[in-house]
């Protein structure tokens, strides 16, 4: 298990970044990243480790060293299936919009010549709403096909 500080050094060799661009680029006060340098911080905060574990892409145990740099963070199955669930919400949704959309934009369109409402939409945004749920729901089944596929991968 490697230390902070070789952990830090390795993943700011392999950016070509010093320490003076990891304060800058991560908002955390470069005298606490030269604490960090040079372990003189034994027991660093989580608010200071995570935007620097964020910057670098990796999990705050990997900057710790207690897994890794190599091992790449997996969902543990609790996450997984939050996950799941709640884009099977949003995938549940986005189909009842479909069908919904078409009937409130021409429900919205006969309001509208029949002067009971202002029109306050552009006519020119109204195709765009059935555009933008078939994007929601390609990209909903893209990020379950991308879960399906990387948890096969760890079971394997």
């Amino acid at each position: 298990m490697e230390n902070l500080s070789a952990i830090l050094t390795h993943l700011m060799s392999e950016k070509g970044i010093n320490s003076a661009d990891l304060a800058r680029k991560t908002g955390v006060g470069q005298p606490v990243v030269y604490r960090l340098m040079t372990g003189a911080t034994e027991n660093p905060q989580v608010l200071t480790l995570k935007p620097i574990a964020d910057f670098f892409g990796v999990s705050l145990d990997q900057i710790l060293g207690l897994c890794s740099l190599d091992k790449k963070s997996q969902l543990d199955n609790i996450s997984l299936h939050n996950l799941t669930t709640k884009l099977i919400t949003i995938k549940t949704i986005a189909s009842a919009l479909a069908d919904l959309i078409p009937v409130l934009m021409e429900g919205y369109k006969k309001a509208v010549s029949a002067n009971l409402i202002k029109e306050e939409i552009s006519a020119d945004i109204l195709p765009l709403l059935p555009i933008n749920n078939a994007n929601l729901l390609k990209t909903i089944n893209q990020i379950q096909e991308l879960l399906i596929v990387n948890n096969n991968k760890s079971q394997d």
